[in-house]
């Protein structure tokens, strides 16, 4: 059942999918796997392609959110 994000509970999904559900061009799912800091989940490779927990990219956006909401709004 999906969530308040509209992504499944569980399950996998390729990183083109990954991309258009978070807004972002499907180049930038490699250049945070260069950045470990940001603490994207790492890829599950299945017959060469790339594929990504749901429920790792839902903890991703929520730690996002806190970062972005947290930090103080420049006047």
């Amino acid at each position: 059942m999906p969530d308040n994000f509209g992504a499944p509970d569980e399950g996998y999904a390729p990183d083109r999918e990954i991309a258009r559900f978070i807004g972002v061009h499907p180049k930038s799912i490699p250049r945070w796997d260069k950045r470990p800091e940001l603490g994207f989940p790492p890829p599950l490779y299945i017959n060469g392609r790339k594929f990504r927990p749901w429920s790792g990219v839902k903890e991703f956006l929520k730690r996002a959110a806190v970062t972005h909401a947290s930090k103080p709004v420049k006047t």
